[in-house]
């Protein structure tokens, strides 16, 4: 990891500012940003779906240019503002042309505003984004499904419009998927960490499988890999494990995406729940998620250099177990 870091780092981040790496075995991740600073990276994801014979296969595979910028400073916070470009999935999990998606990734510009150490407060235009994405996704659209997909679609154009504003363009939607690209970037901002001890967090866990869109807090345990740290950089691994009891409302939520032709429109909330409870034992399902993670920090500069994750996500059913494993990687880019 380090060799190919250093590698680049020459070419992307000043080195005149001084690590924080403390004599009493403790590290201190602060940001040491100017206005004009920028930095490029590199984003790959891809998910593989196991099923219960053991057969793999590529779900999902996705890549793009990210680009961070600051483009405000005061003595107390930043304003960075995050844009893409090259936008690539393969995702048909919207059953339109995946060009939709990859256009309208295109068009993203978010801002985010942190504190003085680099530690995300809010995102500062997420009302705004959802009007433009709403605006634009007309053009999308029509630049990237002909007619004839959409009559192998069965859908008109305003019903495929209204379908990816339906799951696209709310302010709730575009701030979970935000806060999974810069989250990891920005994660451990702020903190002063022993080298020495490992710490648990509560870590807000978003749409862990496809159907979902729930979000909700677990423990997350994480601590600085000695070996990989030095003066220059710090090394921080995490992991985190969900287990069945805790994933139930995903469950729920997941089932009914599956069954909502099946289940009667009108039920109360609490029969709805009993009806996917019993759902959920009729199928003897259960379900259980663990992450691991690694974040390089480059402390000069206060810029994570490279990060890389893994999510397993396992659902157990009387059919037997389907596997979901998500793997992403983030490193530095040239543009």
């Amino acid at each position: 990891m380090k060799h190919s870091i250093f590698a680049a780092l020459a070419t992307f981040l000043p080195l005149s500012a001084f690590g924080q790496m403390m004599p009493d075995s403790t590290v201190q991740v602060v940001a040491y940003w100017q206005k004009g600073d920028r930095i490029v990276y590199e984003c790959k994801s891809t998910t593989t779906s196991i099923d219960k014979d053991g057969k793999e296969e590529t779900a999902k595979a996705s890549s793009e240019t990210r680009i961070f910028e600051v483009i405000d400073e005061t003595d107390s916070s930043y304003v960075l503002q995050t844009t893409y470009k090259d936008v690539f999935s393969s995702d048909m999990s919207l059953s339109v042309g995946a060009d939709v998606i990859n256009k309208l990734g295109e068009s993203v510009v978010v801002k985010t505003l942190t504190n003085e150490l680099g530690t995300v407060q809010e995102l500062l235009n997420v009302d705004e984004l959802t009007e433009e994405m709403r605006q634009m996704l007309p053009l999308v659209v029509d630049g990237a499904v002909d007619d004839k997909e959409l009559k192998e679609l069965g859908l008109t154009r305003q019903e495929l419009i209204d379908n990816y504003a339906e799951q696209l363009c709310r302010p709730e939607t575009i701030t979970m998927a935000f806060m999974e690209d810069v989250a990891p970037m920005l994660n451990y901002h702020g903190i002063r960490i022993r080298t020495d001890q490992e710490y648990t967090v509560k870590q807000q866990l978003n749409n862990p499988f496809p159907g979902t869109s729930s979000s909700m807090q677990f423990d997350m345990n994480f601590w600085v890999d000695e070996e990989l740290t030095d003066s220059t950089s710090v090394v921080i691994r995490s992991y985190m494990k969900v287990d069945n009891e805790a994933m139930l409302p995903f469950l729920r939520e997941f089932l009914l995406g599956a069954l909502k032709t099946t289940i009667p429109q009108n039920l109360a909330p609490e029969d709805l729940e009993k009806e996917l409870n019993a759902a959920i034992v009729e199928a003897n399902m259960s379900a259980s998620l663990e992450q691991y993670s690694a974040t390089e920090i480059h402390l000069a500069t206060g810029w994570t250099t490279q990060y890389w994750s893994k999510r397993i996500f396992a659902l157990n059913t009387y059919d037997g177990v389907t596997t979901a494993i998500v793997e992403n990687e983030v490193s530095l880019a040239d543009e």
